[in-house]
């Protein structure tokens, strides 16, 4: 079986942790996957796809779309793939077309319910935004109605994309991710990262990972952090991630009165290792599709206290694995994260929970295989499907 996926870049990700993971995880003689990127480039984690054998193509989606409707086509027919998997949400829909085309099955994968997500600058134009906006109506619209089969990330991301629209191939499903459990981390290897950051050994560390934009909610971060530094005054809060909201959270930061307690790590390939060496995980925000983060913090064993929104309810179990409060609780969330760095026990107990949890249907090898039986079950349904007179393969006349 070969699969192509489509995917913006191979950038620091969930989606591409995600399918790294699975290139490790899947006999490339059982499924060979390769990764097709519409962005301005392959990424910074395309050589790590590449060291475990996968193609990694090029096909920048620029606003013609003249040049990546002849690289894909060109892709597709030299690689002779099974399926396309398709994750570009908004941009979902030529790409449907153009597998459809050329009669290769093709499922589109959603993964959040909320797509104003950073773009290019040209397209954060006013006149670009409106013009965005109908775009990507028309293009979900066209890839939920013509793919072959629908999926998501979690229940409430499917009940949102898939609202209001028409499927015509086979039922919508949720497509649960995966990740990797890391390792746990040895005191010494915990002292050694506080120190590492000019911080004493038993300094309690509260982590956040995720880009700098609106849906993270950043701003309700810091709200959440000032309340727990108050009553907590030892605690730091390390904040990975870039993104175009970051200048104006670093002067909030200033402003809050908290420059020496909240460290800007910038990008990091160490996450999960960072993970286990931190006493709580911080996730308030405002949209999650399924948020591998918090699925990576409970698989290093740390606990999770967020936002009560679709898809984190989903990747957390409350009261189970973390603590979900609704958005605008920032003084719940606060006294939660307080509560769990002065009650060790607990912590302890939430994060070990959260790592079995993973381990039995998150982690890596429950992925694969549903990965797997969602590819068998759909080329197998599409095999055993008489065709209409007239009509071929790929459902056109």
């Amino acid at each position: 079986m070969r699969v192509l996926h489509l995917i913006n870049a191979f950038n620091r990700g969930g989606l591409e942790s995600w399918l790294l993971s699975m290139l490790r995880e899947i006999p490339r003689d059982v499924c060979a996957i390769d990764v097709c990127c519409k962005g301005g480039d392959t990424g910074p984690w395309a050589p790590l796809a590449e060291q475990l054998h996968a193609e990694v193509f090029h096909c920048p989606l620029e606003p013609t779309h003249l040049r990546f409707l002849r690289g894909f086509r060109r892709i597709l027919r030299s690689g002779s793939y099974d399926i396309v998997h398709n994750h570009l949400d908004v941009y979902s829909g030529f790409p449907v077309w153009i597998a459809k085309k050329e009669q290769v099955p093709v499922i589109c994968t959603f993964h959040n319910t909320d797509f104003s997500k950073a773009h290019p600058w040209w397209l954060r134009l006013p006149a670009m935004e409106q013009l965005r906006s109908a775009y990507g109506y028309v293009s979900m619209r066209y890839a939920i109605r013509r793919a072959d089969l629908v999926t998501a990330v979690s229940r409430g991301v499917l009940r949102v994309v898939t609202s209001g629209r028409t499927v015509l191939g086979a039922k919508p499903r949720v497509l649960y991710l995966g990740v990797s459990a890391a390792p746990p981390a040895t005191r010494d290897e915990r002292s050694a990262l506080r120190r590492s950051l000019g911080f004493p050994e038993n300094t309690p560390l509260i982590l956040h990972v995720g880009r700098f934009m609106e849906l993270k909610n950043h701003k309700g971060l810091i709200a959440i952090f000032k309340l727990v530094s108050e009553a907590i005054r030892e605690a730091k809060l390390l904040l990975v991630g870039e993104g175009i909201l970051r200048p104006s959270i670093e002067r909030l930061v200033r402003q809050r009165g908290l420059g020496d307690s909240v460290v800007f790590l910038g990008r990091r390939d160490d996450v999960p290792a960072l993970m286990a060496r931190c006493d709580l995980f911080l996730l308030p925000s405002l949209f999650e599709g399924l948020p591998i983060v918090a699925l990576e913090a409970n698989a290093a064993g740390l606990p999770v206290v967020g936002s009560k929104v679709p898809g984190l309810v989903e990747a957390v179990e409350h009261g189970a694995s973390g603590i979900l409060h609704e958005i605008n609780d920032i003084e719940g969330m606060a006294n939660s994260a307080i509560m769990l760095l002065t009650r060790p026990d607990r912590a302890r107990a939430l994060g070990l929970e959260g790592r079995n949890r993973i381990e039995n249907f998150f982690g890596v090898k429950a992925a694969a295989g549903r990965l797997l039986e969602l590819y068998s079950g759909l080329l197998n349904e599409m095999r055993s499907e008489p065709l209409p007179a007239g009509t071929d393969r790929a459902g056109l006349t």
